[in-house]
């Protein structure tokens, strides 16, 4: 899997976030699908890695919803990928 994938799944999920406010969750798999990605294992494995770098966050209470973190907000917004 190449950056590129990182960069896609960061980049849709920042684009949710901007419609529906920085505070909401979605869908990983969701987020996958929308960008061509049906494997469970490799969006769970996107997510595994974007949270290690402090790009994402996982819900607490439903593991399988995630929200964007300021780090990965400014990443975007500063053009880092």
């Amino acid at each position: 899997m190449s950056n590129e994938a990182f960069d896609k799944f960061l980049l849709k999920l920042f684009e949710k976030t901007a419609d529906r406010g920085q505070k909401s969750f979605f869908s990983k798999y969701e987020i996958g699908k929308e960008i061509g990605l049906f494997d469970t294992a490799e969006v769970d494995r996107i997510v595994k890695i974007l949270h290690g770098d402090g790009f994402v966050v996982n819900n607490e209470v439903e593991n399988s919803e995630i929200q964007l973190t300021d780090k990965g907000k400014k990443r975007l917004e500063n053009n880092q990928i």
